[in-house]
């Protein structure tokens, strides 16, 4: 009898365990398919917000390019120095850089194709090229990888987005060049490249980090309001940059625009990540930053180089809203894509 009331016991005690274990693994599994977080809850209802005031009139492009300077020139290079002064680079960075050139540089030779056989006028092939080349990295990946992944995803973003930013300041605008009716030297491309704040940062944060130090606390503590302010106002800038009036002008073919930035971006991050045998964090942020919505700076190269400004701006506007309207699901699909 004692020994069948220990075995009772004991099959009492693993029954116990198992319904713990069981409950620790629902309580995972739950935890890793909850609602998005807050930040960009927060992120979608001030994008929100900012389209609401601009299609009220309330607030204009001219703000927009006002706040998308501020972001660029002073919250973003914050943001950049604090979220990976504690970050630990790993021995593959190399390979994250070189992951935008193998989905940017195939993207914008299938886009051309695309623009010949549908024979689009030069200015309008021109910024076609442009707005499907170009990935939002500052206004809609940084804050959206950040809130997803925090400063380890937002490394590989910023990593990402020195290959993207190379060659946009380099392939793209010389291409807007190219289509363009402006006169644009190559000593202007270089100078605005070489000028570019985000650009130091990165440099000024990797020389450091590769130095064995970290940034002093007291600078830490200066710049941290100001990387704080980076999400809600790229958020801001977002929302202030639709024009549903330029929308219902270019429908069809910033729709067009829109598939190959976003769907396309996607199949090429895939083959990126194959051919470059990425994992875990790496391979999700790659993947999500391939297909992330058309670049508002690319707004920015039209107007200056005189391509279509009005289908740059409806690619741009489409795909951010669908950006948008799939970011609820973007905690699960983040978690799939690192398993």
């Amino acid at each position: 009898m004692p020994r069948a009331k220990e075995s009772i016991s004991l099959d009492s005690e693993i029954h116990r365990t198992s319904c713990i274990c069981l409950e620790k693994r629902g309580m995972i599994r739950s935890s890793t398919s909850t609602a998005m977080p807050l930040s960009l809850q927060m992120f979608i209802a001030i994008f929100v917000m900012g389209a609401f005031l601009r299609s009220r009139a309330l607030l204009t492009k001219n703000h927009a390019e006002r706040l998308a300077t501020f972001v660029f020139s002073v919250s973003l290079p914050a943001t950049i120095l604090v979220s990976l002064d504690p970050v630990a680079l790993a021995p593959t960075v190399w390979k994250i850089p070189v992951a935008a050139c193998l989905i940017t540089l195939p993207m914008v030779v299938c886009a051309w194709l695309l623009a010949h056989f549908i024979q689009l006028p030069r200015q309008t092939q021109g910024g076609f090229l442009l707005a499907t080349g170009s990935i939002n990295s500052v206004y809609f990946a940084f804050p959206v990888i950040l809130a997803t992944f925090g400063n380890e995803g937002l490394t590989q973003a910023v990593l990402f987005d020195l290959g993207q930013t190379t060659l946009t300041l380099t392939v793209l605008y010389a291409l807007a060049v190219w289509h363009g009716a402006q006169a644009v030297t190559p000593k202007s491309a270089v100078l605005r490249f070489l000028s570019s704040p985000p650009l130091w940062a990165l440099t000024c944060i990797l020389t450091v980090k590769v130095s064995g130090h970290h940034l002093p606390p007291w600078l830490l503590e200066i710049l941290s309001p100001l990387h704080f302010t980076t999400t809600p106002l790229a958020s801001l800038v977002l929302g202030l940059s639709i024009s549903f009036a330029a929308i219902r002008r270019t429908a069809w073919l910033a729709t067009l625009g829109v598939m190959m930035r976003m769907g396309g971006g996607l199949l090429l991050g895939l083959g990126a990540i194959r051919c470059l045998d990425l994992t875990g964090l790496e391979r999700a942020v790659v993947i999500l930053v391939a297909a992330m919505p058309a670049a508002v700076s690319s707004v920015i190269l039209a107007a200056e180089t005189d391509l279509d400004e009005e289908l740059v701006a409806s690619i741009v506007a489409l795909s951010v809203c669908l950006g948008v309207v799939i970011l609820p699901w973007l905690p699960e699909l983040a978690t799939l894509l690192m398993e």
